[in-house]
This record gives structure tokens, C-alpha cells and sequence, in this order.
């Protein structure tokens, strides 16, 4: 049960991690330009470690976010099918005992 959970949790954390960054491809160069009539006369060190600090920061929160969500998926879907222990069938009974 603990390997199909964390295979959920793995699976979720992958998942966000790909939204984080498809969200964050057309979020990060929005939040980074400057406003109508200015001019970007950038540091580009500094506007480079912003970007990839965002970039992260954004498939960080998906990963985590994706985690939790299939840690919930996975524990009420995986969770719920417990295996039914298969009884041995009731022994026979002894013949008679011949007289």
C-alpha cells in the first residue's frame, strides 16, 4: 500500500512540476517586462537570476501541489481496494469409523 501511495505522490509531483513550468513559460516573461513607455535598460545578471528564481519557484509550488493532489487521489483510490484475504477451505469431515 505504501509503494502504490508513493508512486501517486511521485506521479503527482511530476505532474506539477510540467504545470508549474508550461504555467510559468507564459507567466515569468509577462511578470519581467516593463510597463508601456519604459525603457528596459536591464542588468542582465541580475534580470537572468530573477527569471530562473521565478521559473523555479513556480515548478517548485506545481510540484508540490501535484504531490499533495495525488497523495489524496492515491489514497482514495489506491486505499480503498484492500485485497480480501482468501480463507483455506473448512477441512473435511472423517468418514465414519467402520464398526
Amino acid at each position: 500500500m505504501i509503494r502504490n501511495i508513493l508512486l501517486w505522490v511521485l506521479f503527482g509531483a511530476g505532474a506539477g512540476t510540467w504545470a508549474g513550468g508550461f504555467f510559468a513559460q507564459s507567466f515569468v516573461p509577462w511578470f519581467n517586462t516593463p510597463g508601456t513607455g519604459i525603457q528596459a535598460q536591464c542588468a542582465c545578471a541580475d534580470l537572468a537570476r530573477s527569471v530562473v528564481g521565478h521559473m523555479l519557484t513556480f515548478e517548485l509550488w506545481g510540484m508540490l501541489a501535484g504531490a499533495v493532489a495525488f497523495l489524496a487521489l492515491g489514497l482514495v483510490l489506491g486505499a480503498g481496494r484492500r485485497r480480501k484475504k482468501v480463507e483455506p477451505p473448512a477441512p473435511a469431515t472423517p468418514p465414519p469409523a467402520a464398526a
